[in-house]
C-alpha cells in the first residue's frame, strides 16, 4: 500500500512536535504489562507514544512500523528501542510463540475483514499460549474521525478522504476477536488530538493449546 506510507511519512514529517508524548490509557493495564517476560512487540508504533510509555517501566520494546519517518522518530528519540520496519498486509517477521505481549495502539483499524482476521492469526500465532493483545480502535462513534461517513466498503469499513478506515462497536470486537479469550472492552474518548476521539481499547487473551 505505497500510497499510504506516503500518507503516514507525510503525517509524521510534518506534525511531530519535537518530542514524544503518550497517554494515560495503557495504565488500566498495568498488571499484564508489568508480568510481562519477553520483548514487548509495538505494532503501528508511530513516532513512539506507546514505546516511550513501556521503557519507562523498563521494558524491552521492538517498535513496529512501515513508515520511515515514524521510525526515524523513534530511533532518534529512544535509543534503547529495537526497531523493525514492515507492513501488516504481509506476515509478521517473528517466530512462532515469540513473545507474550503485543500492543496494538490505533493500528487494527485500516484492514478489511478478509486482512484483519489474517492479521489477528499472525498475531494469535507469535504470541505464547496465555500472551496478551492490548489494543486500541476506532470506535463507531467516532464521528469526528470518519465514522459513518465516506464510502462503506464493508460494514463498518469506509474509504473517508482516500484512506480506508473502520469502526467497530462491539459486536464486531467479538466477532473479530473470536479466537481470543477477551478480558475487557471499554469505549472511551482520548483528547490526544484536536477533536475528541472516540475508541475502544481492550485486553485479549491466546487461549492455551490443548494437549
Amino acid at each position: 500500500m505505497p500510497i499510504y506510507k506516503q500518507i503516514w511519512d507525510k503525517y509524521h514529517r510534518d506534525c511531530f512536535e519535537g518530542s514524544i508524548k503518550y497517554d494515560d490509557w495503557l495504565d488500566k493495564y498495568l498488571n499484564i504489562i508489568n508480568k510481562s517476560q519477553n520483548k514487548i512487540i509495538d505494532l503501528g508504533c508511530g513516532s513512539g507514544n506507546n514505546a516511550l510509555y513501556l521503557t519507562k517501566l523498563g521494558k524491552q520494546v521492538i517498535a513496529c512500523d512501515y513508515s520511515d519517518e515514524a521510525l526515524k522518530i523513534v530511533k532518534k528519540h529512544l535509543d534503547n528501542v529495537e526497531i523493525k520496519k514492515f507492513d501488516m498486509h504481509n506476515s509478521f517477521p517473528f517466530e512462532n510463540d515469540f513473545t507474550d505481549l503485543i500492543i496494538a495502539d490505533l493500528c487494527l483499524h485500516y484492514f478489511s475483514n478478509e486482512e484483519t482476521n489474517r492479521i489477528l492469526n499472525e498475531i494469535n500465532r507469535i504470541l505464547k499460549d496465555g500472551g496478551h493483545l492490548i489494543f486500541r480502535v476506532n470506535s463507531l462513534n467516532d464521528i469526528n474521525h470518519g465514522a459513518l461517513s465516506g464510502t462503506e466498503i464493508e460494514k463498518h469499513y469506509f474509504e473517508v478522504d482516500g484512506m480506508k478506515k473502520r469502526f467497530f462497536d462491539r459486536s464486531d470486537l467479538e466477532k473479530v476477536f473470536k479466537n481470543f479469550e477477551i478480558i475487557d472492552l471499554e469505549e472511551v474518548a482520548m483528547t490526544r488530538y484536536i477533536k475528541p476521539k472516540v475508541t475502544w481499547k481492550g485486553i485479549v487473551k491466546k487461549r492455551k493449546r490443548l494437549n
